[in-house]
């Protein structure tokens, strides 16, 4: 490939201190609708959650102003423990979409880090859990035009604090058992040929007839999750043609991927892109593996899984996947040495 690329320099991730079951949050939403909930499935009892309050304190009602003030307490914390400097970062990248604040958590951290006053900033919001792999996209960009200097993206996100105890929608319950909170960051420089991971191309594929079926709307209670069961559908749709399209751009074809890196998005949302580019059932294990440890930390997610590629001796070209409202499907390219 003749275009540049760009050599993550560090990486890091970060969830905060309190931790949670399944099967006890599933007690909690018992609690909140006050009815018995049916006995989940053994295997469902084991996973556990990261979260930035008691769950006694998750499942109360709050204003969106009170959503506001915790969302600011505990983003920062997280957004500081993942964030580490380097020497001339032009571009910092935020992501997240759990909290919305203005100005954004960058223009905190560039003073804190004694980044220079002239760095540029970019918060993403809106592209949920595809928002880490398209600040990827977003860095190598600034890296072609600005090879010798260094991006800093990260992103927090803290989906607990969106839950909605008077919303009884079926998306509600499935956001309450799917996500969790973390943050995870990763600094981009011009690639240097070092041992590690390399970004070599990224992309995007918007599925508009898929709009419907994933995000968040602002509501006079705060944010309210859209999480279709039929989403899977669409992306079992989709997802080849855009991966095959995307790959054809840098003269590849799937079978020349040594391994996917998947968003953790949950279980039937793996499967349906384990289903989709005709995977064998183990490629897609670290993603699982992550999900069961970590849950859905949204745009933070996929920064846990290059975590644990890297600790289980990943190797070869990778193909990090991850959906975010629109539908946008977020596809890079990457090697791992």
């Amino acid at each position: 490939m003749s275009l540049a690329q760009a050599q993550i320099a560090g990486m890091a991730t970060a969830v905060p201190p309190i931790t949670a079951t399944v099967d006890e949050v599933w007690d909690a939403l018992g609690r909140v609708r006050g009815r018995r909930m049916p006995k989940l499935q053994h295997d469902d009892g084991a996973r556990t959650r990261y979260f930035a309050q008691p769950l006694t304190s998750l499942m109360e009602r709050r204003s969106l102003s009170q959503q506001t003030d915790a969302y600011l307490e505990h983003a920062r914390v997280l957004a500081r423990r993942v964030c580490c400097t380097a020497a001339d970062i032009g571009l910092v990248i935020g992501v997240s979409c759990t909290g919305v604040v203005l100005p954004s958590l960058d223009a905190e951290l560039i003073p804190l880090m004694g980044l220079r006053p002239d760095t540029a900033r970019l918060p993403i919001t809106e592209l949920g859990c595809g928002g880490g792999v398209a600040g990827l996209a977003r860095g190598l960009d600034y890296l072609r035009a600005y090879p010798q200097r260094s991006v800093l993206l990260f992103a927090v996100e803290i989906p607990s604090l969106t839950f909605q105890p008077d919303d009884h929608s079926v998306d509600n319950l499935v956001a309450a058992m799917v996500f969790a909170d973390g943050a995870g960051a990763v600094v981009l420089r011009g690639g240097d040929g070092q041992p590690g991971w390399t970004l070599q191309h990224a992309g995007s594929v918007l599925v508009p007839e898929g709009a419907r079926h994933l995000g968040y709307e602002l509501r006079d209670g705060g944010l309210r999750v859209i999480l279709s069961r039929e989403l899977p559908d669409v992306v079992e749709a989709h997802l080849r043609g855009a991966v095959d399209a995307f790959l054809a751009e840098a003269g590849l074809r799937l079978a020349d991927i040594d391994a996917v890196a998947a968003h953790p998005g949950g279980p039937r949302i793996v499967d349906a892109i384990e289903r989709a580019l005709d995977l064998h059932p183990d490629a897609l294990a670290t993603s699982r593996s992550v999900f069961a440890g970590n849950g859905n930390a949204s745009s933070a997610g996929i920064f846990f899984v290059f975590e644990e590629m890297q600790r289980v001796g990943t190797s070869g070209r990778v193909l990090a996947i991850a959906l975010g409202p629109g539908l946008s499907i977020e596809l890079a390219l990457m090697q791992l040495t």
